[in-house]
Order: C-alpha cells, then sequence, then structure tokens
C-alpha cells in the first residue's frame, strides 16, 4: 500500500503536535484516504520532541508520543487509521487482539466510526485497561488466558465463526508507523539529524513503517541516505526472540520453543513469543541501514529507569504511575524500555561519544484507568478453544450492534 516512491507533501493545517496522520497525509494517504475522513475521527495523534541533555557525550532526544495522543500511546495512529480504514470499507464489526494498547486505541476510536469491536486481551494484562472504554454497548473485550499465540488464535477463531475481519491488516500498520517516520524526516530537513533511532520492539511494526517510509523519501529524492538514522532495538531479556535470532545471524525466527517467560515482564503488554511474520522485515531493515538489537533484563531496567525517567520529567514529560498490588509503578513502560535500553548502549560503547540518539517514548503520559475493565467473558486456560470459541461466537459475535450481551451465560468474569 505504501508507495515506492514519496514525497513530503504536508497538511499545513494541522501540526504534527495535534496529529501526524493528517498532516502527513496527502504524502501517505492519497487516494486512500481523504481529508475528510480522516478530520470527523481524529481525537489527537500529535508527536513532539524533545532534548534530554547528553549522557557519555551523546545527545538524547525523545520523540515524545503519549503526551498528545488520545489513547496515551502511539497506537492512536492505528485507532485513526483502522477505524477510517473500516468506515470506507463498509466494515461495521471488527475483532482485534492486543497486549493492551492497540486494543485500547482501536475500542476508543471505534466509538467515533459506529465500529462494533471485538478486544482480546491476554488476562493478565486486564489492569492496564480502562474500563471506560467499554462501556458503550458495541465495545467487548475478551479475556484469554494463556500466551499470546492462544490469544490471537482466539480473535481468528471468533473473527472466522462470526463472518468479521480481524483489524488492523499489515498495510494499515505499515501506514501508521510511516506517518512517523515522515515525522523524523520533517526534523533531519530542519536540520536535526539523529544518528540512531531506539525503540521497544514486539513485534516490530512500528519501526518497519518508519524505514519504509524513510527509505520512499530516499528513492523518491527527498532525503539524504547519509541521514537515515541507524536502528536500535530493544527487547526485555526475558521475551526477547527478535534479539537472540538476530544475535545469531539469522534471517528468519527458528522454530518455536516454549512461549515461557524466562524472567518477569517489565512490559507484559510487549508479549509477542514468536513475531516470524515481521522479523524478516526487521532483519533486512538492521541489515539495510544498520543497526542492533539489545535485551535489557529486569534488573538492568530498575538500575536506570529512573534516570531516564528524570530526563524525560525535567523535558517536560511527566509519566503516569498506578498502584499494582499495594506497589506504585509505572503505568506504561515499553518507553522507558527504550530510553534504558539507550542509555546501557551509550554506556557500554555501543553508541559512541558524538552521536545524537533519538528514543521513541512510544507511550506513559495517558491517564490511568479510572475503573476496572470487566470483560465479557473469560477463556480459562484449561478449556479448548474450538468450543469455547464456537458458543462465544453465537452469543456474543452473532448478535447485531443494537442487541445487549446476554448476562448469566457463565462467560463474565
Amino acid at each position: 500500500m505504501l508507495t515506492p516512491r514519496l514525497e513530503l507533501k504536508l497538511d499545513l493545517t494541522f501540526d504534527a503536535a495535534r496529529s501526524v496522520v493528517l498532516r502527513y497525509a496527502p504524502a501517505l494517504l492519497e487516494g486512500l484516504l481523504s481529508g475528510e475522513e480522516l478530520r470527523t475521527l481524529w481525537r489527537g495523534e500529535g508527536v513532539r520532541l524533545a532534548e534530554l541533555g547528553e549522557i557519555g557525550g551523546v545527545g538524547l532526544w525523545v520523540m515524545d508520543e503519549t503526551t498528545a495522543m488520545a489513547s496515551g500511546t502511539h497506537k492512536s495512529l492505528d485507532g485513526l487509521l483502522t477505524t477510517a480504514f473500516c468506515r470506507r470499507q463498509g466494515i461495521r464489526r471488527a475483532a482485534f487482539s492486543s497486549g493492551a494498547n492497540a486494543g485500547s486505541a482501536l475500542t476508543l476510536y471505534g466509538a467515533s466510526a459506529d465500529l462494533e469491536t471485538f478486544f482480546f486481551c491476554p488476562a493478565n494484562n486486564l489492569g492496564k485497561l480502562d474500563g471506560g472504554l467499554f462501556k458503550r454497548p458495541t465495545a467487548h473485550l475478551v479475556a484469554v488466558e494463556g500466551s499470546d499465540r492462544r490469544v490471537k488464535e482466539a480473535c481468528r477463531l471468533f473473527a472466522e465463526a462470526s463472518g468479521m475481519p480481524v483489524v488492523p491488516l499489515l498495510e494499515w500498520r505499515v501506514l501508521s508507523g510511516a506517518c512517523r517516520g515522515m515525522f523524523i524526516a520533517e526534523q533531519f530537513l530542519a536540520g536535526r539529524k539523529f544518528d540512531w533511532l531506539v525503540q521497544s520492539v514486539c513485534a516490530g511494526y512500528g519501526p518497519i513503517g518508519i524505514y519504509h517510509a524513510l527509505e520512499a523519501l530516499v528513492c523518491g529524492g527527498q532525503y539524504e541516505q547519509a541521514g537515515v538514522p541507524r536502528f536500535l532495538g530493544v527487547q526485555q531479556a526475558g521475551l526477547c526472540p527478535v534479539v537472540s535470532a538476530w544475535s545469531m545471524g539469522l534471517a528468519s525466527l527458528p522454530p518455536l520453543g516454549s512461549t515461557a517467560w524466562r524472567e518477569a515482564p517489565i512490559e507484559p503488554a510487549l508479549y509477542n513469543v514468536y513475531p516470524d511474520g515481521t522479523y524478516p522485515l526487521l532483519h533486512r531493515l538492521l541489515s539495510r541501514w544498520g543497526g542492533d538489537m539489545l535485551a535489557v533484563s529486569e534488573s538492568e531496567f530498575r538500575s536506570d529507569v529512573e534516570v531516564f525517567a528524570s530526563l524525560l520529567e525535567r523535558a517536560g514529560v511527566r509519566l503516569t504511575r498506578i498502584s499494582n498490588n499495594g506497589k506504585s509503578q509505572y503505568l506504561e513502560r515499553a518507553g522507558l524500555l527504550a530510553g534504558v535500553g539507550a542509555i546501557r548502549a551509550i554506556r557500554s560503547g555501543r553508541i559512541p561519544p558524538g552521536q545524537r540518539v533519538l528514543c521513541a517514548l512510544t507511550g506513559g503520559a495517558g491517564p490511568a484507568p479510572a475503573s476496572p475493565a470487566r470483560p465479557d467473558c473469560r477463556i480459562r486456560a484449561e478449556e479448548p478453544l474450538d468450543s469455547v470459541i464456537g458458543k462465544l461466537a453465537e452469543e456474543l459475535g452473532g448478535r447485531r450492534c443494537s442487541e445487549p450481551f446476554p448476562k448469566g451465560t457463565g462467560h463474565e468474569d
């Protein structure tokens, strides 16, 4: 869907701090979505740049993708684009699986598009969700116990049985990331060059889209190849299939072994144990533009997280904290994980003095959940998906939008 050659065409009525989707729509979405279609759904998909200072002689900047995002994370981009494409294609009901952030954004934006949504979420991540998102009768939440593969399979089976699509499509995700790539390109053309882009990685849709856009701008003569930053992807050591495969020099992931975490998660929403569909694209990105992958352990994260958080606060980005089992913790830690990874790469010499680093803060400053999220259904680990999903599709997926979910079926929490 993304053209191999791009021009940096802008909608000057929107600055990047209001919506990078609308600002870069003339370049990325011409013939796909109109400005009018987007303006009826936009809620705020803003990105801004902030300087954090120096660490070890390395200049550190942050791409703030949280304070001006309607959902509090960069997944607002997916929320806007997916609902706009669904509306254009006449899709009224859609299913999706997510660790937390993408599903929250799709549920939020779905309300504006009269889209009935079916969000399949890992049961362990319910505490990250705001129950207010699911107050409307057409916003459904299904909690699934087990690995990410089981969550995704439950979503796929449900959608198939209910006759609805699973969203977003890969092409829509790439366009979402491309909006972020256009923002980086605009900074470069304004004289702000970065040697490295650092982001936490789960499946990797974000960086794949970013570098698709940068490469297309290079091919279109809009951007200097030497100005494309190298990419440092950061994963948590407890679940780092991309880091492991990259370190072994593999162009595709090896056969899946265990789906168990090797240590407690830093950010449970980064939960993809086997991103075999996207890893070859990440491998190409790293090989084409240079870069590396880095794993951060839980103890390393604890050691440096407040260093990065204090830099953010001095730059005007105050992160949200919540109470979990009586302990205070950050609501969203994916962006913090990227920051800790950048600091560790600087201290180890992987990023040498004199370089300039742009760190993607993909979330963290959004509001804390105002009320607990109560799923319509909880699929237990011991329940076979085939039989459970068949019944769920009849009770939940087969209804019309105006009908309330029938309580007392044995599926509620």
